[in-house]
């Protein structure tokens, strides 16, 4: 086991539990039968509208599911090797990158939602 290694499981642990822990209280606060925005255009109106369930767990699961893709070809590339940094800076910058991502569009949503008066307190 390397370090390298270690570390970027630690960010992607990291990253995963902040979308965890921001979908579970955007859960608290969403009506099971609203229909959560899920894209927005440019000037900020909501393109696609999906079920609430939906919208707070497909960006945590698509996360999930390329930070084991991820996982598995770490645990395949030697230790020390050029690849394996490169690795590295690949999995932590999508870990970031997934949960800024992942922020920056509940907080859209919330805020459409909170417009629109479907939310509660």
């Amino acid at each position: 086991m390397n370090w390298l290694g270690i570390v970027g499981d630690a960010l992607w642990i990291v990253s995963l539990s902040i979308m965890a822990g921001a979908s579970q209280r955007a859960w608290g606060r969403v009506p099971p039968e609203t229909r959560m925005p899920l894209q927005f255009a440019r000037d900020g109106r909501a393109i696609m509208r999906v079920p609430r369930h939906i919208a707070l767990l497909l960006i945590p699961t698509i996360a999930f599911v390329l930070s084991v893709m991820l996982l598995w070809q770490n645990r395949q590339t030697a230790p020390g090797t050029p690849e394996a940094l490169v690795l590295f800076g690949v999995r932590a910058t999508l870990a970031g990158v997934f949960a800024l991502y992942h922020l920056r569009w509940l907080s859209a949503a919330l805020a459409q939602l909170d417009q629109e008066g479907a939310l509660r307190s």
